[in-house]
């Protein structure tokens, strides 16, 4: 799997997230994006997950 630090990811996906959506690596690994040794991005916690999909849910009712 891709591992990249949250700067990284933000600026490839277009997206602005914070450490409180993300689980970060205690350890530090080479990112992908920049070739750093820094703290990666483990996955998406559940809570920032549930708030996009209803973020999605309320867009597809405005476009009804």
């Amino acid at each position: 799997m891709a591992e990249f630090c949250l700067n990284c990811w933000n600026k490839i996906n277009d997206i602005n997230l914070s450490e409180k959506d993300v689980i970060i690596s205690k350890d530090l690994d080479l990112c992908e994006g920049c070739a750093e040794l820094k703290p990666v991005i483990i996955r998406y916690k559940r809570i920032y997950l549930f708030k996009e999909y209803l973020n999605d849910i309320k867009n597809r009712n405005k476009k009804i």
